[in-house]
């Protein structure tokens, strides 16, 4: 994830909060929110950051119920491949990242020939 800058310095990894809406019975994750504080500006709680992402999973057409929560810095999403939460629900699981284009090519080509 690239970093975050306000009037040139870096936003530190405090400024923001990070909200995961997952289900319980698998660890997998439904909807990610998150909000930044620049200097100066109005702080959000965790229960406002959770309301949000709740309220964003709905309008997207989520179905929210039996779902929970965990909350996250902003570095721990900031990777690519599909999150997951870890069994105990304190933190979250890091992903394999997915190949590169070129290799799922390489590997189709070959499924097709046979190989």
């Amino acid at each position: 994830m690239k970093s975050l800058l306000f009037k040139g310095k870096l936003v530190g990894d405090d400024a923001s909060k990070v909200c995961v809406l997952y289900d319980p019975k698998d660890g997998r994750v439904v909807h990610v929110h998150g909000v930044t504080v620049i200097p100066g500006g109005k702080p959000v709680s965790e229960a406002e950051v959770e309301q949000r992402a709740i309220a964003h999973a709905k309008a997207l057409g989520r179905v929210v119920h039996g779902l929970k929560s965990l909350h996250v810095p902003i570095s721990a999403v900031g990777h690519r491949g599909t999150l997951k939460v870890n069994a105990q629900g304190t933190g979250l699981v890091r992903p394999e990242p997915y190949p590169h284009p070129r290799e799922l090519l390489a590997q189709h080509r070959k499924a097709r020939r046979g190989e």
